[in-house]
């Protein structure tokens, strides 16, 4: 009876998690299909409130002994010491397998269990970071049968997520690259023109070929994992300098372009990452800010007339924005040296746009970077 009971407990708590479907369980029966209140974590340790019809029932973790909320949620009632006191709780359930998961929530407090082979279970506590309860070193030691996983325990947060997706992916037997924060430096090569647009300052703008100008630069990123998942928030700060210079002929007038100008450049890009064991191929997109930090601009108008030569000198520097906003996106490749060092290669496309009266500016990056 007890085993038959088992087995129906995991069939409706697959229903709960993939049907959205309510339900609990007492000694000796099972009822699903019912509406659970969820009334937040904290409430939810101590009652599991049905709804039917007009009428609502609350069980005490002593009544119940494992009930899912209608959004997937598992709490099972387990007998704990808090507070200086020993009683039953409904702790949430994590990760469900060879090792098992629990989280508890109290008004001043919150923490986890952690239960291995249903056999020992005890508070899984962050402890100190300079011995051996540190909660790291615990996973190290919970997984140690799984190696290839053992670094990835230096990056796991103690939070609900990361602690989760750790301990399944130890269940699953699955190794992937753990995400991680990541700061570090980068240097680039960057082929940039100009574009003009329709309704330019000066009609002759028009008329010029742009070509591209590569010039060398360098700059700092940071990139912060979503949600302990593949997708990430990639930030940058790059600094590069150009040197333009531009003639072309039509008719009777030579017009001559040159300008210096150097752009601080900050890509706020969300980036994917497919991870695998070495080599983790990515691509990101986003939007660019752009700040002129230092420009000169100055156009040279020669004109033939009558065996008469009359060249014109002007100096504009409003022909390039100051603050130019664009879009970006690459792909590229990261290269991992060890958990925590890795190299990063990417072709990436921006594009900055000014306004109607400013020339526009766009460029090929191929950068390399590596974290710190």
């Amino acid at each position: 009876m007890k085993d038959t009971l088992s087995v129906l407990v995991l069939i409706f708590s697959c229903l709960s998690a993939f049907g959205q479907r309510g339900f609990y369980v007492t000694d000796s029966t099972i009822l699903a299909g019912v509406r659970i209140i969820d009334n937040g974590r904290i409430e939810n340790s101590r009652w599991c409130v049905v709804k039917q019809g007009n009428e609502t029932k609350k069980f005490s973790p002593d009544e119940v002994t494992e009930y899912g909320t209608n959004e997937g949620r598992i709490y099972k009632s387990k007998t704990i010491t808090y507070a200086g006191s020993t009683k039953r709780y409904f702790l949430e359930q994590l990760s469900d397998g060879k090792l098992n998961l629990f989280y508890f929530a109290d008004k001043r407090h919150h923490t986890y269990f952690i239960e291995n082979d249903s056999i020992t279970f005890r508070e899984f506590a962050k402890g100190n970071k300079f011995d051996d309860s540190y909660y790291q070193k615990q996973l190290q030691k919970l997984s140690s049968d799984f190696p290839e996983i053992y670094n990835n325990a230096r990056h796991v947060q103690y939070n609900g997520r990361a602690l989760s997706k750790f301990i399944n992916e130890y269940n699953n037997r699955l190794y992937k690259p753990f995400p991680y924060f990541k700061i570090g430096l980068i240097g680039f090569t960057e082929m940039a023109e100009f574009y003009s647009p329709r309704n330019a300052s000066y009609v002759f703008v028009n008329q010029i070929n742009y070509k591209y100008d590569n010039s060398f630069g360098a700059g700092v990123f940071t990139d912060i994992p979503i949600d302990v998942s593949n997708l990430s928030l990639h930030l940058e700060f790059l600094f590069t300098k150009h040197n333009y210079s531009f003639s072309t002929e039509t008719n009777n007038r030579i017009i001559d372009f040159a300008t210096n100008i150097s752009w601080i450049k900050a890509p706020i890009l969300l980036r994917y990452t497919y991870p695998s064991k070495k080599i983790s191929p990515f691509i990101n997109a986003g939007v660019v800010f752009a700040y002129s930090t230092d420009k000169e601009a100055k156009f040279f108008k020669t004109e033939f007339t009558d065996n008469i030569i009359e060249i014109e000198e002007i100096t504009d520097e409003s022909i390039i924005a100051d603050t130019p906003i664009g879009f970006s996106a690459g792909l590229g490749m990261e290269y991992r040296l060890h958990y925590k060092h890795s190299l990063f290669f990417e072709v990436r496309f921006n594009r900055l746009l000014g306004n109607n009266k400013t020339l526009n500016n766009q460029d090929i990056q191929f950068l390399a970077s590596f974290n710190l």
